[in-house]
């Protein structure tokens, strides 16, 4: 009887230690399973991310699928710094940068002159319209002299046509001048011819 007990104890045991050892292990398998899923989820979702926006591309430069967007310079041509200089005979620098932002400078940006306010440089965006051509939008900002307070703005639309050298381009212009509430209370139409700026090595 009582070696019977005693086997009944020793066998209770071994079941609750064999029970221990078999959640231990389950609950091991199961943090590996998590551990190796999100270290494939993560090495996924890093590919993926690539693949969507290397560093310089816009999210327009990995869909652009189409033949004539897949042409050596056609989307990007406009990428670089150029000097330019419009009908009026004003001239200007501007760069169109590879994620689809602009950034323009003219002379007038400092003055003194009451009647002719500075002005900040313009920032804007391009796109690519196809055929060679780029559709451009960049704002400034006018202020006073004096106490430093905002004006009215003044929004540059272009459109750009890349000449068959890639080094040259001309665009058609509105520039329109808008209050501080977004109102357009005057409008010109102009227009620019664009040379690229080329690197020039010191030897």
């Amino acid at each position: 009887m009582v070696k019977n007990i005693v086997r009944a104890q020793v066998s209770g045991r071994e079941l609750a230690t064999t029970m221990k050892g078999s959640r231990l292990m389950s609950t091991t398998r199961i943090l590996w399973t998590l551990l190796v899923t999100g270290t494939l989820g993560l090495a996924a979702t890093g590919a993926q991310a690539q693949s969507i926006a290397q560093p310089g591309q816009s999210q327009e430069r990995q869909d652009s699928t189409s033949d004539e967007h897949s042409k050596e310079g056609q989307p990007w041509g406009i990428v670089g710094s150029w000097f330019g200089t419009t009908a009026t005979g004003i001239r200007q620098l501007i760069t169109f940068h590879a994620d689809g932002t602009v950034l323009r400078s003219v002379p007038g940006e400092a003055s003194i002159d009451p009647a002719r306010p500075p002005h900040t440089a313009a920032h804007g965006v391009w796109r690519y319209l196809g055929n060679g051509r780029f559709g451009v939008t960049i704002w400034d900002l006018f202020y006073d002299v004096n106490t430093a307070q905002p004006l009215r703005y003044n929004r540059l639309r272009l459109e750009v046509t890349l000449g068959d050298d890639r080094d040259s381009a001309s665009a058609r212009a509105i520039v329109d001048i808008v209050d501080l509430q977004g109102v357009v209370v005057g409008s010109r139409t102009g227009s620019a011819n664009f040379v690229r700026i080329l690197f020039e090595p010191l030897e």
